[in-house]
């Protein structure tokens, strides 16, 4: 039985596996990327098609393995719009306001940078 929270975005999470999936593509396997990230490459294939939900610290795992900024990886704000058309407007207003933060000051793997004082 699916989750009705994850069908409400489902278009959201097969647009963020569409994204791993091209970056991945002529980098890594499969099985060498669920290898970096301690997933299974069944979990690599699920996620890639959108089948499976992603928690923000896998993101990461998949962002550093990928070597890519994590925003790379999440659909731009003009799509997740399309994408979203058909969902409650908290959720996409939440979303978006996520995808469009930008961190002040940060590496490009949304890690704080150290500074010396």
């Amino acid at each position: 039985m699916r989750r009705p929270r994850f069908e409400e975005n489902r278009d959201f999470y097969a647009a963020v596996g569409q994204r791993i999936n091209r970056v991945r593509a002529g980098r890594l396997t499969q099985e060498a990327l669920a290898k970096k990230t301690a997933l299974t490459r069944t979990s690599i294939i699920n996620i890639e098609k959108g089948r499976q939900q992603i928690l923000l610290h896998t993101m990461v795992d998949i962002a550093n393995a990928l070597q890519v900024p994590i925003t790379q990886l999440i659909p731009d704000t003009d799509n997740i719009e399309m994408l979203l058309r058909d969902k409650p407007q908290k959720g996409v207003d939440w979303i978006k306001s996520s995808t469009t933060t930008r961190l002040k000051s940060g590496d490009q793997h949304g890690r704080a940078q150290k500074t010396n004082t």
